[in-house]
């Protein structure tokens, strides 16, 4: 046997353990939840257009708790009715006021990424002259004590930056015309 062997052995064993243990840690849940909102008046059309980042798996596990079936975000198996369910989420657990009155708004679309993000889109009715907005934003907290909701607000050249989660739900900003 060479010389070599015993050493050849120890540094395969080696690369082995860290292997596995990168292998297990990769398995290991995260223990942070965001979801990241983007609301911005286009003033062009008077309408306030909102994207919500959800870390993909998390959306769909508050998606099952709250009964709706398995969706299969992404997949070739994503159901038909997916985008209703997610609609139905959103409407649950977000809100947005103009001068204390409540928006509709409509799912425009959705993005799935590799990276496990979804994106979702939405859009309210038209709205004009308003001098207040007030955002609640609960979207996972019942499932993620931890659970934080950042919302980045911009209606012309005002911008307003806040942390919604479990205790605080809402926030209101006045807006100067």
């Amino acid at each position: 046997m060479s010389k070599f062997a015993p050493l050849f052995f120890m540094m395969l064993r080696k690369t082995l353990f860290i292997f596995l243990l990168l292998l297990t840690l990769s398995f290991v849940p995260h223990n942070y939840y965001v979801t990241i909102t983007e609301i911005a008046y286009n003033s062009s059309n008077k309408k306030m257009e909102i994207s919500l980042k959800f870390i993909g798996h998390d959306l769909e596990y508050a998606l099952e708790k709250e009964g709706f079936p398995n969706m299969f975000l992404g997949t070739e198996k994503e159901l038909e009715k997916a985008n209703d369910f997610i609609y139905q989420y959103i409407n649950q657990h977000f809100e947005i006021k103009t001068d204390e009155n409540m928006l509709l708004y409509k799912l425009i679309g959705k993005e799935v990424n590799n990276d496990d993000f979804i994106y979702c889109y939405i859009e309210t009715e038209s709205i004009d002259n308003f001098s207040t907005v007030e955002i609640k934003n609960t979207l996972l907290n019942n499932y993620f004590k931890e659970h934080i909701n950042i919302v980045y607000l911009t209606v012309g050249e005002q911008r307003f930056n806040f942390r919604l989660n479990n205790e605080k739900t809402k926030e209101k900003h006045t807006i100067i015309n």
